[in-house]
């Protein structure tokens, strides 16, 4: 028995793609932020050991004023919000995408 040809069409095939494709996203993305995470956590210990040594001096002003502009941009809009726009631009599932990206963030 063959299923209705429709069905692989329309909007229940949107929703079950974009669910597929969200939930692969979050995933990736909540092992992509564990590691970036780790990353971050030993550089900052690295750089806090060599100035508590005396082998480097940091500019947290500098250091601080730097990060400002990366995360927010002139307009007010945070970085999460500029990603968040690459990654949900086009999609017309929308509302598929957004539930499978929160499941695969949790199952991350």
């Amino acid at each position: 028995m063959n299923p209705p040809a429709d069905l692989f069409s329309g909007a229940l095939a949107e929703l079950g793609f974009g669910g597929a494709a969200g939930l692969v996203v979050g995933y990736a993305s909540k092992k992509l932020t564990k590691l970036v995470a780790i990353a971050l956590g030993v550089l900052f210990i690295t750089i806090q050991i060599l100035a508590h040594q005396g082998l480097i001096t940091v500019n947290w002003t500098a250091v601080q004023s730097t990060a400002e502009g990366v995360w927010t941009d002139p307009a007010g809009q945070t970085l999460a919000q500029r990603l968040w726009e690459i990654v949900t631009a086009n999609l017309p599932f929308g509302g598929g995408f957004v539930t499978g990206f929160a499941l695969g963030f949790k199952l991350g």
